[in-house]
């Protein structure tokens, strides 16, 4: 998923589409590590990747194993959240989620 997102962040740069994936969870020398790892081995160029161990300010489903909030301006136009591992039909709801930023 990483990847689509990096791709399609990519392909709209004239629409300053920004990419970022924030992992939450416990701060530390070695998630960052960790983190840093993924971001190098899919090769993302157009996605920063942070993270915070402040996950509630999102206010996310504590349920859901991933969740996904496309933002437009400060507003949360397309959200997304799932239990388990991210299916390939998931991950394309997600990246058309999209285009409810680029309208």
């Amino acid at each position: 998923m990483a990847s689509q997102i990096d791709k399609v962040a990519a392909e709209n740069e004239d629409a300053k589409l920004a990419g970022v994936i924030n992992f939450t969870g416990e701060v530390s020398d070695e998630y960052t590590e960790k983190i840093k790892e993924f971001g190098e081995k899919l090769d993302l160029q157009h996605v920063a990747l942070t993270t915070t161990g402040d996950g509630d300010r999102f206010k996310v489903n504590e349920d859901a194993d991933v969740t996904v909030m496309h933002y437009k301006g400060k507003k949360v136009a397309f959200n997304f959240a799932t239990q388990g591992e991210l299916t390939k039909a998931a991950i394309k709801k997600i990246v058309e989620g999209t285009g409810k930023i680029l309208e």
